[in-house]
């Protein structure tokens, strides 16, 4: 089951984090980039072998990524071309080590929990340290393709946090809102309020 999702959901989610954002942090915008083109995104897809939901190509088109900075709750955004590059990393891994006959994860959620990351999970943001959250494109039964789950890299726990990428972005525009998230200036990102 796929997300059926109107891009105005993502547009007005998307403008309430920024703007919050921005009122935390002036410089904030500053930190994205500018969207991708159409060719980037395609591009992306045909790396990975997997087409991108509606909403991740409609983000990466809005911004291709951040720069260094944690522009979403302790994570970097990624781009086009870093998403295929940490997918790449992720791949030789599944490939060389992490076999789905030695490894596999724990999911709390419908998730596939046969192997220990699956070709289509699809990273798109990551804390720096190689743990990821994934756009999920193949969940298990009663999931929906496009969840949003998280990936870390010696934790085989593996949670389903968000139903899109578009109910992801509402949840931490809600959370900036009620003033659950803010910009901490030591780390230089959005963190829960001493998480950092």
């Amino acid at each position: 089951m796929a997300a059926d999702i109107d891009p105005k959901r993502l547009e007005r989610a998307w403008a309430r984090y920024t703007a919050k954002a921005t009122e935390a942090h002036n410089p904030f915008m500053s930190y994205l980039n500018d969207g991708a083109t159409t060719d980037q995104i395609d591009a992306a897809e045909r790396a990975v072998n997997c087409p991108f939901p509606a909403d991740l190509r409609q983000l990466l088109s809005l911004h291709n990524g951040s720069l260094d900075h944690h522009v979403l709750p302790g994570w970097e955004l990624f781009s086009a071309e870093r998403i295929v590059d940490e997918w790449s990393i992720w791949e030789d891994l599944y490939r060389t080590q992490f076999k789905p006959d030695n490894y596999t994860c724990e999911p709390c959620g419908p998730i596939r929990g046969d192997e220990w990351w699956r070709l289509r999970w699809i990273p798109f943001c990551g804390d720096g340290g190689g743990n990821h959250l994934c756009v999920d494109m193949e969940p298990a039964e009663g999931g929906i393709s496009g969840q949003i789950i998280t990936m870390w890299h010696d934790d085989a726990r593996r949670d389903v946090i968000a139903s899109s990428l578009t109910e992801f972005i509402e949840l931490i525009a809600s959370d900036f809102e009620n003033g659950a998230l803010t910009w901490n200036e030591e780390w230089g990102g959005v963190y829960e309020p001493g998480e950092a």
